[in-house]
């Protein structure tokens, strides 16, 4: 039995409480305020939230932050931020430090091709999956930036909201802050055992 073409995301033009002060001055309990922003969601395995985020990034023309639990290529979300950063686009991510070791990690490619890349190693897991591009438009969800990701039950959420691209953008730079940056797989990786290795005492 063939499978269905994915659906296409749903645009969902709503109003929001968002948190538009940066975070080092938020209080102890944050003053939502009212804004206005058009809401994209998409949910895998029904539909391609792959190409959500790749059309995102192509049609980025300043900047494009990224926090990545794990980034992996054959997505083509890698390829994404490449091109962009060939562009001109300012590309910039911070990663989990597990995100270098898992197979087929993307963040080699991204920073042979002069992609800034820090590590936020300051935390147990650094679990956020978001873009926020030409501080306007922010993706986040539990969408992994994976080839796997596509085959969970998932979602990404596209909100077109300067408000709530400026409060990730703040939070993004925050966690810049604490992170160091990424020199090369060796760093973060133990070596794998050879074949023979395996087993020995």
């Amino acid at each position: 039995m063939s499978r269905p073409a994915p659906r296409r995301a749903l645009l969902l033009p709503v109003a929001l409480l968002s948190l538009a002060t940066p975070p080092a001055a938020w209080p102890s309990e944050p003053t939502p305020i009212t804004v206005r922003a058009a809401i994209s969601v998409c949910f895998a395995p029904e539909q391609d939230c792959a190409a959500v985020a790749i059309a995102a990034i192509d049609r980025a023309q300043r900047q494009v932050l990224v926090n990545a639990y794990t980034l992996t290529t054959g997505t083509g979300i890698v390829a994404a931020l490449i091109r962009a950063r060939s562009r001109g686009v300012d590309v910039r991510l911070i990663a989990d430090k597990r995100a270098p070791c898992t197979r087929r990690s993307g963040l080699d490619a991204l920073a042979e091709a002069g992609t800034p890349v820090w590590i936020d190693r300051r935390v147990p897991i650094a679990h956020a999956k978001v873009m926020i591009i030409d501080r306007w438009v922010t993706l986040m969800g539990s969408y992994n930036w994976t080839k796997s990701a596509a085959r969970n039950s998932e979602d990404l959420n596209l909100v077109a909201s300067p408000e709530v691209a400026a409060a990730y953008a703040a939070q993004w730079a925050q966690r810049a802050a604490r992170s160091v940056p990424y020199g090369s797989r060796a760093q973060w990786c133990r070596p794998r055992p050879a074949p023979d290795q395996l087993g020995a005492e």
